[in-house]
């Protein structure tokens, strides 16, 4: 699930294909699985953007109308904006 949601923010099939085998592949090779899909995350946070893949509303949808910036910081605008919503929503029912 971790590998089809970073293909999917990359918006490349072959990524998926190839870290999907990678992660099918890891425990022949000593490694654990999940950290190699963290590992597909991270590179997709490493990456430089191309442009909005998945047109979204709310926080995602935010942080990718900043999709010329790098991953990271979309990343980091997308948390925030997220932690911004759940604060009101909480107070709203306080």
């Amino acid at each position: 699930m971790l590998v089809r949601f970073a293909a999917a923010v990359v918006g490349d099939e072959r990524y998926r294909e190839q870290w999907e085998a990678d992660v099918v592949g890891a425990r022949e090779l000593g490694m654990s699985p999940l950290g190699v899909a963290f590992g597909a995350v991270r590179a997709v946070v490493a990456m430089p953007s191309k442009g909005a893949v998945v047109a979204g509303i709310g926080p995602l949808g935010i942080a990718l109308r900043h999709a010329g910036t790098p991953r990271g910081r979309v990343l980091a605008i997308a948390v925030v904006s997220a932690l911004l919503l759940l604060g009101g929503i909480v107070m709203l029912f306080a």
